[in-house]
């Protein structure tokens, strides 16, 4: 009989408690993964205390985790994202997110990827993404309203400035240290404000050579609440939670050596990223979804 992963901490003000480790559903949306597989990963992650799962209407994924919700739905804290930007085209994405999820709510809902200040101004347009989560919140479809975001953390640091988000969402493993340092222009904001704190891009998206270093690193910052880890069999939602399972706080030499390990990886893709290749690629995104989702509030002000 597996062991379940125990550690709690809150989310924020949320009222949450959340396990340090959640499922990032994003690779069993892949075309090649059955349904069959990506429910038993997931059935064997909730077994495991697993109980945070991530997903979104782009990944392909949310089929899947709705098949799972249909016996499971009680014991998980379900998040997606949105990734329209007006009132209107986000109440019918997330609609049919629901759908999908074969649930009545979810839990958490995300603003996806905001990455340039054009896409921040869109979500917060009178008739933008925010106003739409308001809404549904009032419906009862959603619980709690966060922002993600990848490549600048500074932006996502003035968003909480703007608007009282319950979470935030972030890159936060060692690569995004050493370029964006969302611990100089999010995290301290974040606490400020007892807003919950999820880490992404732990293992560099797969990069990073130790697994344990890269996932404790990200843990062991003042404020995260949980680390979304991509996970794509059930040996290795095992051997991912055995980790966050016995987690400790990275020693000095041992952040040093993660340094050493990721700092060639940032080099090599900063000069891959001018022959159009992308190892890192979160670092490189600016989209602006609004414009990507041709879905442009109609009384933004840039």
């Amino acid at each position: 009989m597996a062991t379940p992963l125990t550690p709690q901490r809150p989310l924020g003000a949320t009222g949450v408690t959340v396990p340090l480790l959640g499922y990032g559903t994003a690779p069993l949306g892949k075309e090649q993964v059955s349904r069959d597989h990506a429910v038993r990963c997931l059935n064997h992650a909730i077994d495991l205390g697993i109980t945070y799962l991530d997903t979104s209407p782009d990944y392909g994924s949310e089929p899947h985790v709705g098949e799972v919700m249909r016996t499971r739905r009680d014991e998980v804290f379900l998040a997606t994202k949105i990734n329209r930007r007006s009132k209107e085209g986000v109440l019918d994405e997330l609609k049919e997110s629901l759908r999908k999820l074969q649930t009545d709510h979810v839990d958490l809902i995300q603003v996806h990827a905001v990455n340039a200040w054009a896409d921040l101004e869109q979500a917060l347009a009178p008739d933008g993404a925010v106003a739409a989560l308001e809404e549904a919140r009032a419906q009862g479809l959603v619980r709690f309203i966060g922002i993600t975001g990848h490549a600048r953390p500074e932006i996502l640091g003035h968003a909480i400035t703007q608007y009282p988000f319950d979470t935030v969402l972030v890159a936060l493993g060692m690569a995004d240290r050493l370029v964006t340092s969302p611990e100089t222009f999010l995290l301290p904001k974040a606490r400020e404000r007892n807003i919950g704190v999820i880490a992404m891009k732990c293992l560099g998206h797969g990069e990073y050579p130790d697994v344990a270093l890269g996932l404790r690193y990200s843990l062991g910052l003042e404020g995260v609440s949980v680390a979304i880890v991509g996970m794509d069999s059930e040996t290795q939602v095992s051997q991912i939670a055995e980790i966050a399972g016995a987690f400790q706080p990275l020693e000095e030499q041992e952040e040093q050596r993660l340094i050493e390990q990721v700092r060639p990886l940032v080099e090599k893709d900063a000069q891959e990223y001018q022959e159009g290749k992308k190892c890192l690629f979160w670092l490189h995104d600016t989209a602006v979804m609004g414009w990507k989702e041709h879905d442009e509030p109609q009384l933004v002000a840039y």
